[in-house]
């Protein structure tokens, strides 16, 4: 059992991982290609549809279903693209950012209140769910942002000499008190 904690088998098993981890992404890539360029020619044979509708010149239910349809699509795009860009961010930084998955939160939540629209099925209870979790995402994602700029610009921000110089004093009284 020694052996499981020793540096060369962590090196190792590090090494295996990052091998599979890269295999499997040189595997996925094209699956995401090709998932894309699949939802954009779904996305352009409904356009043809609902254009054919309109070529017809009658505003029938299959226009509105059409119609309903390609909206859709297109969200789903959105949400598909929203969720690729988190994984190639998985992919360049081998971490998965909170403010991605945040923003591909807000946009899935979106979709399917436009979804909910369209097909005129939204009850007060829909609504007040929806605006709690677009108003939760919302503000978690403000105060990452906020609390993101605040990092920067206190990192680059210098201190002045009285503010160490207080800082000294302060630690120096506190070691004073505890002397005594």
């Amino acid at each position: 059992m020694k052996f499981l904690f020793s540096d060369k088998f962590s090196r190792n098993a590090l090494e295996f991982y990052n091998k599979v981890v890269n295999l499997l992404v040189i595997l996925t890539v094209p699956i995401i290609i090709l998932t894309l360029i699949t939802a954009i020619f779904i996305i352009l044979y409904d356009l043809r549809l609902f254009t054919a509708h309109i070529v017809e010149g009658e505003f029938r239910l299959e226009h509105e279903e059409a119609f309903k349809l390609l909206i859709k699509n297109i969200l789903n795009f959105f949400v598909l693209i929203e969720l690729f860009r988190v994984f190639l961010d998985v992919i360049e930084y081998k971490r998965i950012r909170k403010r991605q998955m945040l923003e591909a939160g807000i946009v899935f939540v979106v979709r399917e209140i436009v979804i909910a629209m369209f097909d005129h099925r939204f009850s007060y209870t829909d609504l007040i769910g929806y605006s709690v979790l677009i108003l939760a995402l919302g503000i978690t994602y403000v105060l990452m942002e906020r609390s993101w700029f605040e990092f920067v610009r206190l990192s680059r921000r210098r201190t002045t000499d009285s503010e160490f110089e207080k800082g000294i004093k302060r630690v120096y009284r506190k070691l004073k008190r505890t002397e005594q």
